[in-house]
């Protein structure tokens, strides 16, 4: 019983933010006709590669610190030694951000005229550079709430901000401001979000000076990851720079939308993410191996049965897609869909792998796997973009992600190992491929159309899972008691 509360308690809290990424992912997807139609391909264009340096520098000024915080706080109940070490950690990141920050700045200009190809986008880098603190703080402020569980409030907040993100991003575009104001737009949602985020752990944990006594631990943990973040970076963003270079923005920015929309196959990895490396980590620290193991094999598996079929339905359905979402000229990024898809697919698998050599403490050889993947992304992208064009690009990460999560995999295994769930893998397999079909039959054109097919396929992929066993009885069982629970009543099980 006892056992079975744990999993309760962690799957009402993967639900929790589940639900929240639900709606953050349609919000993303509206925000793509939103700002593919309202700026056009090269504006577009070089907010897509404003987001993606943002995106590299921001969790660089993080410091590495973001899981330090989850691997030396979690389970630590002494309040005191909570509040020192968080904000000493809090402010490590802010100078490190403010830094950072500056650095873009100067670089502005180079970065316009070198890889944007436009010397005009200078004035929006630097409009943008403030990004870097804001985001960089955002990252390790919601970092707390992930150490201490407080889920519930973790959902909240990210949801709150990608909803008023979105709210001034659409007014923005709508009044005329095109890029200028989508930027202002991040920046001032960001600035709240990091006030009311503060506001929120210093009323839970009080104020305290910070003497950064503890500061050398968590650096010492947590530096190593730093160039991981740009590694993870290189092989997830950089071929945006490189289309740029040999393309152009206009390139990148309909490789972006493609992109954008076949990442949203990993939608529950994210939001697994933030539940499942805390859980694990605390079992492990506490010595329930087992538990841990458990932990792994259901959240792998029960990921894939939702991601399997989302990259099989959004490769039949990208084209359609993009017809719909943005303007003619991206829809010919529906050929990098099912490479970029099938790419997140086995980034599942890698990243649910990934945390077993976390929590092993070897972190290095995570920086080894990620820079192993990271040089054949580049090579394979410079190789291929020139004579592949945007699909060059695509199929680079696909095969990096392949090599990523196949040496992960391996090198995972030697400290922990745990089942895999195969058979049901390739069950899953057989139910998309029987939904596609279905799909691809009734040949889905307009926005109505393709909302029946998503909603018939996913009613078509349960009813061929559930004739071929791909769920045990127990498990159905367990789902089915699950969702009748009141959720008041089982967050208070002990």
């Amino acid at each position: 019983m006892e056992n079975n509360t744990g999993y309760a308690k962690f799957g009402l809290r993967v639900g929790y933010v589940i639900s929240a990424h639900i709606v953050i992912i349609f919000l993303n997807v509206i925000q793509i006709p939103l700002l593919t139609k309202g700026l056009g391909p090269d504006l577009y264009g070089i907010w897509a590669l404003i987001s993606v340096t943002i995106a590299l520098i921001a969790p660089l000024a993080v410091l590495g610190l973001g899981n330090a915080v989850v691997r030396f706080l979690a389970g630590e109940t002494d309040r005191d030694k909570v509040s020192e070490d968080f904000l000493s950690v809090l402010g490590a990141v802010f100078i490190a951000g403010l830094i950072l920050m500056f650095l873009l700045l100067l670089s502005s200009d180079y970065l316009a005229s070198i890889i944007f190809k436009n010397v005009n986008s200078s004035v929006y880098i630097k409009l943008a550079s403030v990004l870097v603190i804001l985001n960089s703080m955002r990252l390790i402020t919601l970092v707390f709430y992930r150490t201490r569980m407080k889920m519930g409030l973790y959902t909240v907040l990210d949801l709150g901000w990608n909803v008023l993100q979105f709210g001034l991003m659409m007014a923005a575009v709508l009044l005329g401001y095109e890029l200028t104001g989508v930027i202002v737009a991040v920046v001032a949602s960001g600035a709240i979000l990091f006030v009311v985020n503060l506001l929120i752990i210093l009323r839970q944990v009080g104020f305290r000076l910070p003497h950064f006594s503890n500061i050398k631990a968590y650096l010492r943990w947590g530096l190593p990851l730093i160039p991981l973040y740009a590694i993870a970076w290189i092989s997830s963003s950089s071929d945006r720079y490189i289309i740029s270079y040999f393309l152009g923005a206009t390139a990148a920015g309909i490789y972006n939308a493609a992109y954008l929309i076949a990442g949203c196959a990993i939608f529950i990895l994210p939001p697994l993410g933030v539940v499942l490396f805390p859980t694990v980590t605390k079992a492990y620290n506490e010595g329930n191996i087992n538990e841990a193991q458990s932990y792994l094999k259901y959240s792998l598996k029960y990921a894939m049965m939702i991601t399997i079929p989302s990259a099989f339905g959004l490769t039949i359905l990208a084209k359609p897609l993009l017809a719909i979402l943005t303007r003619p000229e991206f829809v010919a990024g529906s050929i990098v869909v099912p490479f970029v898809a099938f790419a997140s697919l086995l980034l599942v698998l890698c990243e649910i792998s990934s945390y077993i050599i976390y929590i092993s403490n070897r972190t290095q050889l995570i920086l080894g796997l990620s820079g192993t993947s990271a040089v054949l992304s580049i090579i394979l992208n410079v190789l291929l973009i020139p004579h592949l064009g945007i699909m060059g690009a695509a199929i680079a990460i696909f095969i990096s992600y392949a090599v990523l999560t196949l040496l992960t995999l391996m090198i995972s295994r030697r400290y922990l190992k745990f089942d895999l769930s195969l058979p049901f893998i390739l069950k899953s397999t057989i139910a998309s491929a029987v939904m596609v079909l279905c799909i691809w039959l009734f040949n889905p054109a307009s926005l109505i159309e393709v909302l029946v097919s998503m909603l018939g396929g996913a009613l078509i992929y349960f009813s061929v899972l559930l004739v071929i066993k791909g769920l045990s009885k127990s498990e159905i069982t367990f789902f089915l008691n699950f969702a009748k629970e009141n959720p008041r009543k089982v967050s208070m099980l002990k």
